[in-house]
């Protein structure tokens, strides 16, 4: 309203004054308060509007502050209520089994999961696959860090061997059915999953920094889970090598790492947040008379490609 920000104190402009916030009032019930009411009330007095009218502003002003502070502390309590996003390195779980001729002994090894078309797949090494049993427990941290873990029995309810060995190089896969009773336990695993879309397609250059994520030693596969993730570069180009079978292509990383990580997989480090990216998963170390060693990787494409092939063979 023109007049009020003058210095004038003339009648005209206290009764100008007096409509102003009348109006206000009126305004206020109909939820159409004008929103810069705080500089405009700083030039009232008291001694203009009296003492009934001012005590009636400083009413509104006292259930609009209380109104801003409970819309500030409910935002809040949203915020402070979102899950928080799982790392990485997190997605990382880990099998463990007992050798049924030795119940003393035990193995253990590193996976992770990728979901394709809702389908989801359990990506482990091929020699670590040999060594699990419809006993072996999946252990794994859940989306709000509880440490979970379910019997592979509980999904393969028929099958003695739910892997897919890969014929060309040292991985497998068993994709994880939906059935009654593990509901619980797939939803959690769905949510640790990593999307087809984030498996490479190319190995990435030598030198790239990597982050290679799993249980060595069996470090971190405790009562509390939690993978250890370990920096490193990739060292070569995709080398076509030797094996028991034939030939393989394998990448060649730093630094060599433990027993127990054997089916982790290695992501692109210092990705943007939410971002992931797989370029392979760790298979074992090649080493010479000097003891001098480096890590194996199978390159993720080729893991991808296999899966893939599940989507458009069924």
């Amino acid at each position: 309203m023109e007049g009020i920000g003058r210095a004038d104190r003339s009648l005209p402009l206290r009764v100008d004054r007096r409509y102003f916030l009348q109006t206000y009032l009126d305004a206020h019930q109909r939820n159409q308060c004008p929103r810069n009411l705080g500089e405009q009330l700083q030039l009232l007095s008291s001694h203009e509007l009296g003492n009934e009218f001012m005590h009636r502003i400083h009413s509104l002003v006292r259930n609009a502050s209380a109104l801003a502070i409970a819309v500030v502390a409910f935002s809040a309590s949203i915020v402070a209520s979102e899950p928080k996003p799982i790392e990485a390195w997190d997605r990382v779980v880990c099998i463990q089994s007992q050798v049924e001729s030795k119940p003393d002994t035990g193995k253990l090894c590193s996976a992770f999961l990728v979901t394709a078309d809702e389908r989801l797949y359990l990506v482990t090494a091929g020699h670590a696959s040999a060594e699990t049993n419809l006993k072996s427990k999946l252990r794994y941290r859940d989306p709000d860090g509880v440490t979970q873990w379910v019997s592979l029995k509980t999904f393969f309810r028929t099958s003695t061997n739910p892997w897919q060995r890969n014929e060309q190089s040292d991985f497998a896969i068993a994709e994880l059915p939906n059935v009654d009773g593990a509901e619980t336990y797939r939803s959690h695993l769905s949510a640790l999953s990593i999307s087809l879309d984030s498996i490479c397609t190319e190995t990435p250059p030598r030198t790239t920094e990597i982050v290679t994520v799993g249980f060595p030693l069996a470090i971190g596969a405790g009562d509390v889970i939690s993978p250890v993730a370990v920096v490193g570069h990739v060292a070569s180009r995709e080398t076509n090598t030797a094996n028991s079978w034939g030939h393989e292509p394998i990448v060649y990383c730093s630094p060599a790492l433990a027993q127990g990580t054997s089916g982790g997989p290695a992501f692109l480090n210092n990705q943007p947040d939410g971002e992931l990216t797989v370029i392979g998963i760790y298979v074992g170390v090649v080493h010479d008379v000097s003891g001098a060693k480096l890590s194996k990787m199978v390159p993720a494409h080729l893991i991808r490609a296999h899966i893939s092939s599940q989507q458009t063979n069924e």
